[in-house]
């Protein structure tokens, strides 16, 4: 989209009068249809008639600056209105294009496929290392350890493809948490294998460098190996919670360093919190493990067992800090009056409640899924793809969902009304108005479908004010 840059004639008349040719109603302009008007002067600058010396040319019967001027008519019928406004001046229909642009732009918008890439990129960030260090996990990912202690997930009829598909029997009954639990092995065996690998050291260091570490990890290996090949389900849970407390260890030399000024005590507090698990005895988590590895296995147990509620919380309270910090609709809407701003303020609260529940629901739904299309994947090509697409599933699940419930809110409440308060007051004055034609302009140059009549509007208010925009 091109906006003039300027009109060539406002710039010329701009320059001429020194300022707005608006301002001064005795200006034959563009503004007043070239009929200026001087009362009391000596002098008329209307053009042509040019009346000088006191001596008319043309007699004033026929002085077009008193016949047929439409605006000095309606300044004399209604001095009290501010005329040289646009919204008086034909431009009304302009500005509420412009301003029906902007308060439907001003919702975010975002396509499907943008909001599965949101999940999948939150996944990436959940997994901080295959960012951070992206040479040791491609390393780990290709290398022979870790596949050789999973290789027979690919092995039709062998113990551990049998757990894998969840098709074990275990007391007579299908044990349903085979998947979750050898994806859980593989992830922690992954990172594990690539703490082995050289690393800056600033939170863990390489357990090339810690000599106990490093023969604490090469028995886990071992163990879970065994434990894998012989399809054992409690032995494969235990070895992964050792593997997991040894990565997670925090070595590095900024957890040292916080140790070294007393701040030991307080840390450890903050890490129990944030993960219980790591400091309670081992054979409960083992036991809470393998009860809790099948929910997955049904839709209804994944959404029972999601997490989403808590993610979804987080997207909940950005739409309050949004509306309440960012873009102040909140406000906005109270300085209107306190209905439009009890109105904002249910409406944030219903756009809140639809992001946390559209989480939870999405991200149960992709969990499933992700189970499901995760053992296939691992079973045809190899388990780390398996335990990728079950990782970020349930986070692109919840994207999605978030996203449904966003669309739905939006068309139950509509628009939000703070923002139509602020395009209200911005109509208003001069200034507003040159503030959202500003505004919807810089929208409109990114907007591959903007509306014909919305770039109108646009290139009528620039010229009218002189190419502000």
């Amino acid at each position: 989209m091109s906006i003039p840059a300027i009109n060539q004639l406002a710039n010329m008349e701009y320059m001429l009068y020194g300022g707005m040719p608006s301002a001064n109603l005795n200006c034959p302009s563009y503004t007043n249809g070239y009929m200026g008007s001087s009362m009391n002067s000596a002098m008329n600058y209307y053009n042509p008639a040019f009346r000088g010396y006191n001596q008319d040319i043309f007699t004033q019967a026929n002085d077009a600056t008193r016949v047929n001027n439409q605006l000095r008519q309606n300044v004399e019928a209604n001095p009290n209105v501010a005329w040289n406004n646009p919204q008086f001046r034909g431009l009304s229909d302009d500005l509420n294009e412009l301003g029906d642009y902007y308060v439907k732009n001003s919702a975010p918008s975002e396509s499907f496929l943008g909001a599965a890439v949101g999940g999948a990129t939150f996944g990436l960030m959940n997994n901080p290392r295959t960012i951070l260090h992206p040479l040791n996990t491609l390393t780990t990912t290709f290398s022979g350890n870790v596949n050789k202690m999973f290789a027979d997930v690919k092995v039709e009829g062998s113990k551990l493809h049998e757990l894998y598909n969840n098709l074990k029997v275990v007391d007579g009954k299908k044990f349903t948490g085979g998947y979750e639990l050898v994806s859980e092995a593989y992830a922690r065996m992954h990172k594990l294998e690539s703490l082995k690998n050289p690393k800056l050291g600033w939170f863990r260091r390489s357990l090339s460098k810690q000599s106990e570490a490093l023969k604490q990890a090469e028995k886990i290996e071992k163990e879970l190996a065994k434990a894998l090949k012989a399809g054992d389900i409690k032995e494969i849970a235990r070895w992964t919670e050792e593997a997991k407390r040894v990565g997670n260890a925090f070595t590095g030399f900024i957890p040292n360093g916080l140790r070294a000024i007393g701040l030991q005590e307080s840390l450890t507090g903050m890490r129990k919190w944030i993960n219980k698990t790591h400091y309670e005895p081992i054979e409960g988590v083992v036991e809470k493990t393998i009860a809790e590895s099948g929910a997955k296995s049904t839709l209804m147990g994944s959404l029972k067992h999601s997490c989403g509620i808590g993610n979804g919380l987080f997207f909940a309270a950005f739409e309050f800090l949004n509306d309440l910090v960012f873009e102040k609709k909140i406000q906005k809407a109270f300085a209107k009056d306190d209905s439009t701003g009890w109105t904002q303020v249910a409406q944030t609260t219903a756009k809140g409640v639809g992001s946390a529940v559209g989480w939870a629901v999405g991200e149960g739904i992709g969990a499933w899924a992700g189970a499901k299309l995760g053992a296939a994947a691992g079973t045809a090509i190899c388990p780390g793809v398996g335990t990728a697409i079950g990782a970020v599933a349930g986070l692109i699940g919840g994207s999605i969902g978030c996203w449904a419930m966003g669309k739905l809110v939006h068309s139950v409440i509509g628009d939000d009304v703070g923002t139509k308060a602020e395009v209200e007051k911005m109509k208003r004055t001069a200034q507003g108005q040159v503030e959202l034609l500003q505004l919807t302009a810089s929208k409109a140059q990114d907007d591959k479908n903007v509306n014909p009549r919305t770039l109108q509007a646009i290139n009528n208010i620039a010229n009218f004010y002189g190419g502000q925009a």
